[in-house]
């Protein structure tokens, strides 16, 4: 699917495709079984025993795939335009994001765009509508988004419970923030 029009994104940044990478920007996810490496932890809602009018959540000891955020690795901000959600399907996963197009104001057009990742082919599918003068940018992203998932992949065979080499910094416990 590619949005049919620009759009005016006041927060909306150009990002130098450089050579940052997308990392993880999404508490409480663990690593489970399937193509897809990103998880939830199931729960069911009980009656609190100190207060039984309330309820809460108990855990339930399975999991379920969950559709997350990637943000840029380059420093610690609100991306906007730049972040990057994931819903997965089977062995596929639905990429949404906005590719930059012009700067306009003190904003940035923006072209809205969801693509598919298959885990199983390893390969990233830009759809034809997608202009030519935005492919070169979302298949670079989308190979960028293919090699975190291939990543958490690689780290969840490790036998780690949950994500560590694709967080983003700010989200790590064993590294200080870095970036503004």
């Amino acid at each position: 699917m590619v949005a049919a029009d620009d759009e005016f994104d006041m927060y909306g940044i150009e990002l130098d495709l450089g050579s940052w990478r997308y990392v993880l920007d999404w508490p409480g996810v663990v690593y489970g079984p399937g193509w897809y490496p990103f998880h939830a932890f199931l729960t069911r809602s009980e009656p609190n025993p100190s207060a039984p009018i309330n309820h809460h959540r108990v855990p339930t000891g399975g999991t379920k795939a969950t559709s997350v955020r990637l943000a840029p690795d380059v420093a610690h901000r609100a991306w906007r335009n730049e972040y990057v959600s994931l819903q997965p399907y089977d062995h596929r996963v639905l990429v949404r994001t906005s590719l930059f197009v012009r700067r306009q104001g003190l904003g940035a057009m923006v072209r809205r765009i969801a693509f598919h990742v298959d885990l199983r082919a390893r390969l990233v599918s830009i759809p034809e509508a997608c202009p030519p003068h935005l492919r070169h940018q979302a298949e670079t992203k989308g190979q960028r988004v293919l090699d975190l998932l291939l990543t958490a992949r690689r780290e969840r065979r490790q036998r780690v419970p949950s994500p560590v080499r694709v967080l983003g910094s700010w989200n790590r416990t064993d590294s200080p923030v870095t970036g503004n």
